[in-house]
């Protein structure tokens, strides 16, 4: 990828006949932009950014602000697994129930046409005054520095079906670490909202001190708080979509992707992609795209 920035001139410029220019700024503040030139695509990654440049879900051209890049591997969960540790390239399972199934939906989705899916197993059992869990791990540890915050964003489809109230929750899970790699605490996001369809979900947190790194895991309990036994009858399930995380403070100008830090601004599309063929790669078509980006 190559990266160029430029910075918008709003310098007021008087000029005396003396000679003499007076010079003042327009306004408080100057906007950044960022040109990108990626190469290497394949089809369904130009699928999915002109899906995120025309929804107005999303970017809405130039209409909505986002944060990029995004540090989480494959987050719309289009692209399968690469090794058997993996439910889909970038995301492994981190914990697992017999009460629970973690598969890729093909039916319930919120962008592309795959998303994560934590089921309910039909037949099985939750005994009373216990929570059994499952999770997906993001395969990547994210480097940070303590004081730095995140944004965590994604889609959640939660049903509780006919499981009595209280029982099924779902959130976000993340995990900092030393720089010799050895656990040094969690924070958990607020529980996404149970029914409705497909929810936007958000958490921001702050790296504590001592953070070198942190680890992201998406979580969903079960939780018989009941003095009996729950049978389940696989009617509940939390869907997971279009997931990211975001450096937000401090502003830094340019993506880790280049060797440095995410762009710590909100940012909109300044001009519309431009897409390329530049021919094939190992037998698959790729392309290259432009794009700019200007800061909120």
């Amino acid at each position: 990828m190559d990266t160029s920035k430029k910075t918008e001139d709003d310098t007021i410029r008087d000029p005396a006949e003396s000679g003499y220019v007076s010079t003042r700024p327009r306004g408080t503040r100057s906007r950044r932009t960022w040109t990108f030139n990626v190469r290497n695509l394949v089809a369904e990654d130009i699928r999915a950014l002109d899906e995120f440049f025309m929804s107005s879900s999303y970017a809405a051209r130039g209409g909505n602000s986002f944060l990029f890049p995004n540090l989480l591997p494959n987050w719309s969960f289009e692209f399968l697994a690469l090794s058997a540790i993996d439910l889909v390239s970038g995301w492994s399972i981190a914990s697992s129930a017999t009460q629970e199934s973690i598969n890729l939906s093909t039916t319930s989705l919120a962008d592309g046409t795959q998303a994560v899916s934590f089921a309910t197993v039909a037949g099985q059992a939750v005994t009373a005054a216990t929570t059994v869990s499952g999770g997906l791990n993001a395969d990547s540890p994210i480097p940070c520095t303590p004081g730095e915050v995140y944004v965590f964003t994604g889609q959640v489809n939660a049903s509780q079906g006919t499981l009595a109230g209280g029982v099924l929750g779902s959130n976000v899970i993340v995990a900092f670490f030393d720089s010799n790699g050895n656990a040094l605490s969690t924070l958990a996001g607020t529980a996404a909202t149970i029914g409705g369809g497909w929810q936007s979900y958000g958490y921001q947190f702050t790296v504590p001190a001592n953070a070198n790194s942190f680890s992201v895991t998406i979580s969903v309990t079960l939780t018989n708080s009941t003095g009996a036994t729950i049978t389940l009858d696989g009617s509940a399930s939390v869907g997971w979509d279009c997931v990211g995380c975001a450096l937000q403070t401090p502003l830094t100008p340019y993506g880790r992707m280049v060797g440095s830090q995410p762009l710590g601004c909100l940012v909109r599309f300044s001009s519309l992609p431009e897409v390329a063929d530049i021919g094939w790669g190992n037998g698959v078509k790729v392309y290259g795209c432009k794009l700019e980006l200007q800061e909120v």
